[in-house]
């Protein structure tokens, strides 16, 4: 899958934050709540091991569903600073809908749509 097929809808999820950050989990859980096609071919492409999650800890897998789109968000706010804004949160007793993040790096990137002024 490349960058460019998630675009518009990555685009549209933090467009609807209204200025508000959010996680490649949290954008994760909204494509599959607005776009299921587009979340179950995320799903085919980074499927996790038999079992267990989709994304996160314990995924069995290195490159999931959320890493793919984390590095999309990279890949888009390398391209588009006018638009979207990133930064970063510690992740040290965070958890999304009981899914704890795969990375234990400590800090985490988010990303939101830049308001206008």
């Amino acid at each position: 899958m490349e960058f460019n097929e998630v675009r518009d809808e990555v685009y549209q999820v933090l467009q609807e934050a209204g200025g508000r950050f959010r996680t490649a989990y949290q954008v994760c859980t909204k494509i599959e709540e607005f776009n299921p096609n587009l979340w179950r071919r995320l799903l085919e492409e980074y499927p996790s091991a038999s079992g267990r999650p989709p994304m996160g800890e314990g995924v069995g897998i290195y490159y999931s569903p959320a890493s793919f789109i984390a590095h999309a968000l990279d890949y888009f706010y390398e391209r588009d600073h006018d638009n979207i804004m990133k930064a970063w949160f510690d992740s040290k007793n965070i958890t999304f809908d009981e899914t704890e993040p795969g990375f234990k790096g400590g800090w985490i990137s988010i990303w939101a749509w830049r308001p206008l002024v």
